[in-house]
């Protein structure tokens, strides 16, 4: 392949691509790229895609549309009338199908641009960054807008349980995009949301992962140093100073930024300030102090003092685009979030099992607290998948210890080594769960999620509550034991 034929500044725009005209997608099937699949369908063009496996909720999703489907990748797959081709970040440079891309000398775009372009464009941009929270803020944002009528165009990466897509092209101003720091292509390594361009943008949390292509947190900073530098005058960088790094690089952005730095947590400096926050088993409320020294009463139907620090992120960016807090606070209420974020998805005679997308540490341990907050005077089961680039390796082997703290008992997966991992850096499982039962409460790691799934079965009582948390499919542990349930009540 010839490096030179790839790259960010060769990348055609969408406005080049007469209406009606053939564009194949290269991994169609993730969440992203199934939703823009569909909303180019939509749009007029004639949409292809090919991927290696149509797994659910997206097969389903894609298979009743008009896309048409190749499963697995060849050159063949792209058809001679194609006009644009989308590579995802699947795709390496020795890609069957990027090679014929470049024999063929096609148009080619990858997902962030077109986002931008589809979605963004002239709106007000607001961006959802940071390490955690991303896809439930995103959502959130999403819902509060539209629940006032402002029609926004969004995009969420994840199921929100009150969209019926993810990806939208609304008819208002605004436009909310989660915006992500894993890179965009094999030929454009830099973050998602280099490409978004935010006037608003909301910094959660900044924390080491994406292990695989970030050295260390030095190089994750710099890119959201890069992006906050690039905020115009007009525009403000909302961010949570309760994140240590995130409250260091907001004192330094206060000082440098063109844009405006807007701060918010429990801390007491923060300008949007959480105060007594209340649960009510898996919703909470909370009262919050606005800059202007407005006091409001937030109620949310979601656990954990993480969703409540979302919730008032999304308070600060409505005001941003000129909405009275008083008109936005009753809104939170009728969220009702996003799948495998915190879901329930078994309650039977006292016995719950909640899922939860939770893979990095700290997210872990807050989801952890928040569900045992929610129910505490359950026994609360972690039930644990290390699935991720990041969680897979030893770089947080310590740091899971605390994770699981509030856990009464710890169920933990074994990993299987990967084409291409090294076992020395592999997380050890049974190391991890002797540390955890010496330090807390006891622990066990189970060699797959069959005999998982078997010891659960067997183990969970009324009054228990197992919470599952993985950011895969944890090998059908969820439908397989929810099934199990079922027939045992």
């Amino acid at each position: 392949m010839n490096s030179g034929y790839f790259s960010v500044e060769g990348a055609a725009s969408i406005s080049a691509i007469p209406a009606g005209s053939h564009i194949h997608i290269i991994g169609v099937a993730g969440v992203a790229m199934a939703q823009l699949a569909l909303l180019l369908c939509k749009l007029g063009y004639r949409v292809s895609g090919s991927d290696r496996e149509f797994y659910e909720p997206m097969g389903s999703l894609l298979r009743a549309s008009a896309v048409k489907l190749y499963q697995g990748y060849a050159s063949s797959n792209i058809g001679s009338d194609v006009s644009l081709v989308v590579i995802g970040n699947v795709v390496s440079a020795g890609h069957p199908e990027a090679l014929e891309v470049e024999r063929r000398g096609l148009k080619y775009t990858l997902f962030p641009k077109l986002l931008f372009e589809l979605i963004i464009g002239a709106r007000h941009s607001i961006v959802i960054s940071g390490t955690h929270g991303k896809t439930t803020t995103s959502a959130m944002a999403a819902f509060v807008l539209r629940s006032l009528g402002l029609e926004p165009s969004y995009f969420i990466g994840g199921a929100a349980l009150d969209f019926s897509s993810s990806l939208e092209r609304g008819n208002g101003a605004i436009s909310v995009v989660e915006g992500d720091e894993y890179d965009s292509a094999f030929f454009a390594k830099v973050p998602k949301f280099s490409f978004y361009h935010p006037q608003t943008l909301v910094v959660t949390a900044i924390e080491y992962d994406h292990a695989d292509i970030y050295p260390d947190l030095a190089a994750i900073k710099r890119e959201f140093d890069r992006l906050v530098q690039a905020l115009p005058p007009t525009g403000q960088a909302i961010c949570c100073i309760d994140d240590q790094v995130v409250r260091a690089m907001a004192a330094s952005w206060s000082k440098s930024a063109r844009g405006k730095i807007v701060t918010y947590g429990v801390e007491q400096s923060a300008a949007w300030r959480i105060e007594k926050l209340e649960t009510h088993g898996l919703g909470q409320s909370a009262t919050v102090i606005c800059p202007e020294g407005q006091i409001l009463r937030l109620e949310l139907g979601l656990p954990g003092v993480h969703n409540m620090r979302n919730a008032v992120a999304v308070l600060a960016a409505a005001r941003s685009v000129n909405l009275d807090p008083q008109t936005v606070t009753p809104v939170f209420k009728r969220f009702r979030g996003v799948k495998r974020r915190q879901q329930l998805v078994f309650d039977r005679d006292e016995l719950r099992v909640i899922e939860d997308f939770a893979h990095h540490p700290t997210a872990v341990r807050e989801t952890v607290a928040a569900v045992k907050r929610a129910f505490p005077k359950s026994r609360l089961w972690a039930v644990f998948e290390p699935r991720s680039n990041t969680s897979r390796k030893k770089v947080f082997q310590q740091e899971y210890v605390a994770a699981f703290k509030e856990a009464d008992l710890t169920v933990l997966c074994d990993v299987e080594a990967r084409s291409g991992d090294s076992s020395e850096d592999l997380i050890d499982v049974p190391t991890l769960a002797q540390a955890i039962s010496a330090s807390s409460k006891a622990a066990l790691c189970l060699p797959n999620p069959a005999a998982i799934c078997d010891y659960l079965s067997s183990e969970l009582r009324p009054g228990d509550v197992a919470l599952i948390m993985s950011n895969g499919a944890f090998g059908g542990l969820i439908s397989a034991l929810v099934a199990r349930l079922e027939k045992i009540s």
